[in-house]
Formats: structure tokens, sequence, C-alpha cells
């Protein structure tokens, strides 16, 4: 469908860029604005002609359906202003538009201050072991970085010789020892690659067949059989799917994904001078950097559109979620100077790219490969480059098959600051989430299992498409907005309090920080702190020093963009605590019975006991206020001692059973000489 280079070119060089490509009249380019005090959330969407009706939606971030609209603006309208929004609740909205007949929709996640979550669940981490030995420092880098992200990590290394079967097996033991707390799985390396389906979503009969499937790993317990799909003519032989083959029926995923899933698999790439292991070593570096803010791109995106010549909306993916995550006005629709797409970000910095361009193959030691894009590069040109945009949306026939030599996709986790890469189109991808800190594997599950929440499901020719093909290339944990962290924790032992002390953070206009602990035996993470920390130091009388306990202190700021405001957390300095254990106040080493801690002075005439700094158990004085010497709930006659009930002596020899009575008075019952 996109060997017909060279009538697109002469298509290209007489489009105009005044007019809206079909991609941009199918997504409504939606940003926001946001007020605390009175609460508000503004949205504005681009202009377009001829538009008829705007329609507005809105649910929370966790609702699995839109319900009725909220909102019917006038045709001519540009902005929305939601006045009922609460500070510190993440909403998601809809804005469908109709202009000409032609229907766009748009998505942002939008907040008031929304809180970061802390402790973001267990990541599964899948090394191919035949490169583990030779990257231990990044790995171990790697896994520290998760952890101080707040995530708890469980790796497993694996064999590539290994069936996917076997491997998946490993997740779903892993899954289901914790289900509630595992949220994704990210692969280093040529781990076994599961193959599905019997698709072409690319529009190629030579194509169709059984394509990658990551999401295998992702999907735990559905049905996967190899025994009806019959199909021994794709052109690459990977892509033949027959049964017992042990490539999968499935065009689509069985059940709903459960995990987030994501891939580093630069394997396979000659183009590059480096091998496979040092690709991958360069790539965990400039993650590790990237997370730390040693670096940092620029907040624009870059549009790259050479499909326009199909009827078809390719591109809409990209226009739909750059704009929520770089603001409308910082994308660059950059294809209609004659500039091939790998040249204009060479050396560049961008946030956000998508690319699209009639796909290319070649035979490359015999191999067919998928190698590059029309106007828009080949893994040779990455090879001899540095492209500059971090996170990538790309299309174009058959690279989207992307486990094969020199492959386009990866090629551009290969060099300069790319850290992720898909396939978007067929199916549409949905990145939105990311403008409130939510990471891009989140984005990739909501994308994997999205049948109906998200339209149009695609940007394509197909009305039906299968999902099992979507893979995102780069870590899933990445987020958008990085902090500078803090460094050098120390934890000691402080009189049997946990005293914490630690670097600044490089960081400007940071609310603070906040303190955790880790769980030892699960990993997880809980916050000690309920308000962000001023200084650099932390002492509280209600946190015990226990020695060997791991620690760590994250940075807090308030961040407002395009998309709301929300409150990020930089990676975390971790630390153990170090000191000798101490005995707590009732001699016991390393009990609770610390300084600050509850007590009982056993006086009932004082409340509020606890442990002084001298291990004296000390309360506040209650009074005894009616006078009678006892100090309970029960004091109800003042100044007479006894409580109502309690016997006592009225001075009458000719009454017995003499006791307080309801009025407190002493009473007693007449007794009569007989």
């Amino acid at each position: 469908m996109y060997k017909h280079l060279v009538v697109v070119v002469a298509f290209l060089l007489a489009f105009t860029g005044a007019a809206q490509t079909s991609s941009q009249r199918a997504s409504v380019q939606l940003s926001a604005t946001v007020l605390a005090s009175p609460p508000s959330i503004t949205l504005n969407w681009t202009t377009l002609a001829s538009t008829t009706s705007i329609t507005i939606y809105r649910k929370l971030r966790t609702a699995t359906s839109w319900g009725s609209s909220i909102a019917t603006p006038s045709a001519t309208a540009l902005t929305y202003v939601d006045n009922t929004a609460s500070v510190g609740t993440a909403y998601e909205y809809k804005v469908v538009r109709v202009a000409n007949g032609v229907t766009g929709t748009g998505y942002i996640a939008s907040g008031i201050e929304v809180p970061a979550p802390d402790y973001r669940g267990k990541l599964i981490l899948l090394v191919d072991n035949t490169i583990a030995s030779s990257l231990t420092a990044e790995l171990n880098q790697l896994q520290y970085d998760l952890r101080a992200d707040g995530w708890a990590v469980v790796r497993s290394d694996v064999s590539p010789t290994a069936t996917v079967p076997s491997v998946r097996s490993t997740v779903i033991n892993l899954y289901n020892a914790d289900p509630t707390n595992v949220k994704a799985v990210y692969i280093v390396g040529h781990v076994p690659v599961p193959y599905s389906g019997n698709l072409n979503p690319d529009g190629h009969t030579e194509h169709l067949g059984a394509w990658p499937t990551d999401g295998y790993y992702g999907e735990l317990n559905g049905t996967w059989t190899d025994n009806s799909v019959n199909n021994n003519a794709s052109a690459r032989a990977a892509n033949r799917n027959i049964p017992g083959d042990g490539k999968f029926d499935q065009s689509n995923f069985p059940n709903e994904v459960e995990l987030q899933v994501g891939r580093l698999d630069l394997s396979d790439m000659p183009a590059f001078s480096l091998s496979a292991t040092e690709l991958t070593r360069a790539y965990l570096n400039k993650a590790h950097n990237y997370k730390l803010k040693a670096w940092s791109p620029t907040v624009r995106g870059l549009m790259f559109d050479n499909l326009q010549w199909v009827s078809n909306p390719m591109a809409a993916s990209g226009w739909r979620s750059m704009a929520p995550l770089v603001g409308p006005a910082n994308i660059t629709n950059a294809n209609q100077n004659g500039t091939d797409f790998h040249l204009l970000i060479n050396g560049q910095s961008y946030l956000w790219t998508y690319s699209s361009g009639g796909g290319l193959q070649a035979t490359d030691g015999g191999v067919l490969t998928y190698n590059g894009a029309d106007g828009v590069g080949t893994t040779q040109a990455f090879a001899s480059t540095s492209p500059g945009g971090v996170f990538n949306m790309s299309f174009g026939s058959y690279f989207g098959d992307w486990d094969n030599r020199n492959n386009y996709l990866r090629a551009p986790l290969a060099s300069g600051n790319t850290l992720t890469n898909c396939w978007a189109a067929i199916p549409a991808w949905y990145f939105h989430h990311m403008g409130l800190g939510d990471n891009i594997g989140y984005s990739t599950w909501i994308s994997m299992n999205n049948s109906a929440l998200y339209t149009p499901l695609t940007d394509g020719w197909q009305g039906s498409i299968g999902r099992s093909h979507l893979g995102l290339m780069g870590d899933p944990s990445l987020r958008m907005k990085m902090l500078a962290p803090p460094s050098n924790l120390s934890v000691t032992n402080s009189s049997g309090i946990a005293s914490f002390a630690w670097t600044a953070s490089s960081e400007s206009g940071l609310a603070g920080y906040h303190i955790y602990q880790f769980d030892a035996t699960t990993g997880s993470i809980s916050r000690l702190t309920t308000t962000p920390v001023a200084g650099t130091s932390y002492l509280n009388a209600a946190i015990p020093f226990i020695a060997g306990r791991d620690y760590m202190v994250r940075a807090v700021k308030l961040e407002a963009n395009t998309s709301g405001s929300y409150y990020n957390l930089s990676l975390g300095a971790i630390a153990t605590s170090t000191g000798s254990v101490t005995n707590d106040c009732m001699g016991v080493p390393g009990g609770s019975a610390l300084p600050g801690t509850p007590c009982n002075d056993n006086n009932p005439c004082t409340t509020a006991d606890v442990w002084n700094a001298s291990c004296q158990c000390v309360g506040t004085a209650s009074g005894d206020t009616d006078g009678d010497g006892v100090c309970n709930a029960q004091d109800n006659c003042p100044n007479l001692a006894g409580q109502i009930g309690s016997s006592c002596n009225d001075g009458n020899a000719c009454t017995t059973g003499d006791a307080i009575n309801a009025s407190c008075q002493c009473a007693g019952t007449p007794e009569y000489n007989r």
C-alpha cells in the first residue's frame, strides 16, 4: 500500500501547510489550565472551521465508562470551564467535535494539585541471562532506580532459548504470589518473543500472520491456543503460523491484560557498531541519567506525517496524545520542507515525536528485515545520527513487526536520547495519562486493553483490528517529568529515635521532602511524613530507630503543565540505618517503648501518658473535679468522697446500708426496733 513513493513525494510537495490534514481533523487537540481557589479546570482546544457540535464528557481517572455528557458548548467555543472539580482528584475529559461531518476526539487527564502515588507496585524484571553478567552494574543501578521511584522489584533471569510458555509461567507464579501489588513487566534483552494471531494491520497480504506479542506476558489468565490458524504463506518465516508451531492463534488478547509490559531488546542490530550488550548498556545509562534529571528534553513535540495521501487519519494518535502533554502551540508540523524526519531530530531535543511514512524492507545477510519508512529514516540513518526525541510514536508498513534484524522500530533506542517508541495508528494509542505523572507503561496497558473506552480504536482503515501486536519498545517505568533527587541520606540512632539527614536536591521550587521506609519482606514502601519536610533533616519521636532498615527521602514539587497540576516525586535517596541497637525504656533491646511513645504511669489522675527523654512515664494531670480523691469517668458528686452507689455513713444510728444516692446525698434505710 505504501510503495507508490514517487507519487507520494509529488503530492507532498504540492501540499499546503495551511490546510488541516485528516489526522488533525480526527483529533481534538486539548490542553487545560487549573485554579485551586476557587477550584476550576478550564479545557482549551484548537479551532477547526465548519464545526457544528462539541460535546464534553468527564470521568474519574479510575472509572471504566464515561456516562452522560457534562456540557455541549456552542460550536464556536474554544474553552469550557468545569467549576465542579475538586482539589486533589484526578479526572479524565473527552471532547467530541463534529466538523464537516467528520467526528474528532480528544482526551486529557487533568486535576488540581493531584497527589503523587508513593508506591507504584511490584515490577517483574525479566533479563536475558546471556547479557546479565556483563551488565551487572547497570542492572543493579536499574533495580535501585526502580526502588527509588516507588517500585518493588522482582527479578528473574531467563534463557533466550526457553519456551515462551515457560517464561509466562514464571510471570504467572510471581504474579500469583502477590496479585494485588504486581503491576508491570520490564523485559531486558532477547527474552523469548511470543508470536500470535493471523493479522496484517499494515494491509499487506504477504505480511498476514503471527506478529510479536509481548502482551502475552501481561495477560495471565486467558487461554492461548495453537490449533486453528493455518497460514504458511507469509513472506517472513517468523510470521507463518500453523497448528502446533508454538505461535498462538489469537489476534486479540483472550482476556484483559493484567500487567504493563515494555521491552528493551537491542539484539541483532548490526547497523550499529556496538554489540547488543553494549547497546543495552548505553540505553540503561541514558535512562538512568534521564531519571536523575542529568539531562532534560525540551517540552515540545514534532509531527512528521508522511502518510497524508492516505485518506485515513494515520497520525491522529500523535496529534491527540501530544497536545495535552506539550501544549498544541508547542507542536511543530514539520514535514512540508522536504527534510527527512531523522535529520530534523538529529541533535535536536523533543519530549514527543510522531513520524509516519511508507514502510521499507530490505534483505540483510539473506534475512528479510523491516528497516525504515519513506521520508522518515532508516535504521542505518539512526546509526549515524543522534535522534533527540525522547518519547516517540511511529507508523508505516512492516516495521511494527519488530523482531527482525536491524528493525526500525527498535533502532531509535540504540542512539541519541530516545527512550521509547511504539507503532501507533492501528490500533490507536493513548498517552494523555502521562500529563498527570503516570508512567508510560500505564498508558501502554490502557491502550492494550482499550476495546471501547477511548475512541477511535484505530486511526486506520480497519474498523476492527486485533491488539495482540501492540508493544512498547523501552522502559515501561519511565515518566514524562523528572526532578533532581536529594542525595547522601543517612539514618542514625538518636536516643532510640531515627534521625534522618540528607543533601538537598538542586531542583528549584520544591514543596519539600517526604520520608519513606521499606518493608523488608515485600519491598513495598510506606510514607512516614504527612506533609513535606522543609529542611534537610528530620526527627520524629514517633519513628523509632530500627537497625538495618532501609529508608528513602524524595523531593516533592507541585508541577503545573498543559494538563493540570499534580505533586511530582523525584527518585529517592536510599540508605540503611546505621548504629547500634539500644535498650528501650523498658530495658528491651530495640524495643518500641521509646521516648514519645505511649505508656501507663498507673495514676488515674493523669492522661496522655508517654515516655519522656529520661525514660520516665509521665502523664498530664486531669484534675479531681469533685474533690473525692478519685480520678475516673464516674466523677459525679462534687466535694463528696465517693461515687453514686458507693457506701458512706449518714451519721444516723437508726439506718443501715448507707450509700450515696443519685442526688449525691448519703442516705440509709431506716431500721426499726422490734
